[in-house]
């Protein structure tokens, strides 16, 4: 019976100090966390604040290749507009002269007309 009280106080100890140790595990030496606030702090406002920009599955000259597929005229102008996953390219367009407007989603290449 003493044998089986002392294995029960060595594990009920055993699980009071492992509880205790496992705070101090997880924190971070002083210089870690200073080093992560002054990189936190060089980054930009909108990813500071949890906005991480999406970036660009598309460039420009990909977006007036899919426009030209699908649309005949020349390209006036091309313009990045939106913000984050409803960035698109808004492509201004001549032809025959009539100008009208397409948009190219710049994540997945989506083409619409704007007219």
């Amino acid at each position: 019976m003493n044998l089986h009280r002392l294995l029960l106080i060595g594990l009920l100890l055993l699980g009071l100090m492992l509880s205790m140790l496992a705070p101090l595990s997880r924190a971070q030496p002083p210089s870690q966390q200073d080093e992560n606030d002054s990189n936190r702090n060089s980054l930009s406002p909108r990813i500071r604040n949890g906005v991480v920009p999406v970036p660009l599955q598309i460039n420009e000259l990909q977006a007036v290749n899919l426009v030209r597929q699908r649309f005949e005229g020349n390209v006036l102008r091309i313009s990045l507009i939106g913000e984050a996953a409803t960035r698109r390219y808004q492509i201004r367009m001549e032809n025959e002269g009539k100008i009208f407007t397409v948009f190219v989603n710049a994540n997945t290449g989506a083409v619409s007309s704007g007219n």
